[in-house]
């Protein structure tokens, strides 16, 4: 290349540079020295230099909701040829991707500023555990694992495990999920865990709704909670019973008087173990019946005038109680005495009387005549037993003192006497005629004065008697 320099309108130096080449030229004064330096500018097989821009890339990021976002580059304000590192924002739970790949450094250089960077996100790996827990006997049930992602829908909700528990009688305590779809968290150091608690449930029998043992409580869950032994009606309603039974009256027998009283309690048991967990006292210990009069029937008479007042317990209800009626005694009918026993009378002490001539009968008259003709007042009170007693032992005493004056008479016999006081029957023994009259040994005539002593004994006895037991009797029907 040739070149001329010029100082001014006068050349000063010239030559010829070569490819590669360069020559200086310096100009001197008396305030500065100028140096120039020319280079032979030639390229090869170029002939025009370029300079060219492009249009910067972009930073484009997609979150793990699918939302998208678009940032350009900034310029490197150093550098023309470069742009500013990009900054890769990092969520918990997800890994970071840039360009598809992985990456750990969340600050990048774009390798072309005018390409887009596209980073993404990968939901990590997650578990969860749900255990069901017995708080009664205090141990797991059952425990469920869960597998899932990141912030993803597990599919698992509790509803299915504690419905087929409270089916088999347990109640729901807590529940940890509240009921809800578990989701997984975005925590990757820390498992998720969920505890459902249930307990026991109970059931109360009353009399209104007792147990049937071996029979579900539901009869639409055939393999749920059943009743147990122990909670059938007679462990929860018991009912005692007094009951008076009369008898003996015939047709006219009273029906069975029949008063009853109920004693009730209340039993709970476990529905999953089946176990009797508690039962209250009986509503009363026990209970005492009232008190029934005997019904009346005519002809007829009873062993009790009142009849009840017996006491039940819930372990003791039945108290039966007999009334026997009989028929009343016919004092005209010794017939009708049946086989009522007759109490044995108890005597009063034996007196002898002592007659005075002016006692003495007429001979005339036996002793037997002597009581019948007696007034009414002088008359055997029959109602009394220990009267009558009394009057055959005075009888046999004086038939003992003829006997023993050689006379072989007896008294003729009086008539049976019968009372009846509270329907017992005493009946006299019949005294037999066993000889004839006596008579003396010389004469062939009877002893007047023998029976005359006999009518005066008589006569003295039934007087004693005869007005003492009438005034006595009247003295005690006035009182």
């Amino acid at each position: 290349m040739d070149y001329v320099i010029y100082d001014g309108d006068v050349a000063v130096q010239w030559g010829y540079l070569a490819y590669g080449q360069s020559t200086n030229y310096t100009k001197y004064s008396d305030r500065y020295t100028i140096r120039h330096t020319i280079v032979n500018p030639y390229v090869p097989q170029t002939t025009n230099i370029v300079y060219q821009y492009k249009k910067l890339g972009n930073v484009v990021n997609t979150d793990p909701q699918g939302n998208t976002t678009t940032t350009q580059y900034t310029n490197d304000p150093n550098d023309p040829t470069k742009v500013k590192p990009v900054h890769v924002p990092s969520i918990p739970g997800y890994t970071t991707q840039v360009n598809g790949k992985t990456v750990t450094d969340k600050t990048i250089m774009p390798a072309d500023p005018g390409q887009d960077t596209k980073i993404t996100y990968v939901a990590d790996a997650q578990k969860a555990s749900v255990t069901y827990i017995d708080d009664k006997t205090g141990k797991a049930l059952k425990g469920d694992e869960l597998k899932g992602v990141t912030n993803a829908k597990s599919g698992y909700t509790t509803k299915s495990a504690i419905d087929t528990y409270t089916s088999l009688g347990y109640t729901l305590v807590s529940d940890d999920t509240k009921g809800n779809e578990i989701v997984f968290d975005n925590d990757d150091a820390v498992d998720q865990a969920f505890t459902v608690h249930l307990s026991h449930g109970k059931i109360t029998v009353t009399p209104e709704k007792p147990g049937k043992p071996g029979e579900p409580v539901d009869p639409k869950n055939s393999e749920g909670p059943k009743y147990p032994n122990g909670t059938e009606l007679d462990q929860v309603k018991r009912t005692g019973i007094q009951t008076i039974h009369y008898v003996g009256a015939g047709d006219k027998t009273p029906a069975d008087d029949k008063q009853t009283f109920i004693f009730t309690r209340e039993i709970t048991f476990d529905n999953v173990t089946g176990k009797i967990i508690s039962k209250t006292p009986w509503n009363v210990q026990s209970y005492t019946f009232g008190t029934v009069n005997t019904p009346v029937i005519p002809g007829y008479h009873a062993d009790k005038a009142v009849a009840g007042g017996e006491t039940v317990t819930p372990d003791d209800l039945n108290k039966v109680i007999t009334v026997t009626y009989a028929p009343d005694v016919n004092p005209c009918n010794p017939s009708d005495h049946g086989d009522i026993p007759s109490p044995e009378p108890t005597p009063e002490p034996e007196t002898t009387p002592n007659p005075t001539p002016d006692d003495q009968p007429d001979s005339e008259t036996s002793s037997d005549a002597h009581f019948e003709n007696a007034k009414p007042k002088d008359e055997l009170d029959k109602t009394n037993p220990k009267k009558v007693a009394a009057y055959k032992k005075e009888r046999k005493i004086i038939k003992t003192k003829i006997a023993k004056q050689g006379h072989t008479e007896i008294a003729e016999p009086i008539e049976d006497k019968v009372t009846r006081e509270n329907n017992v029957k005493v009946v006299s023994d019949p005294v037999e005629n066993m000889a004839a009259e006596p008579k003396l040994p010389q004469t062939g005539e009877a002893d007047n004065s023998i029976i005359g002593l006999l009518g005066m004994l008589l006569a003295s006895f039934a007087a004693m008697f005869g007005f003492d037991s009438l005034h006595s009797h009247d003295k005690k029907h006035k009182n």
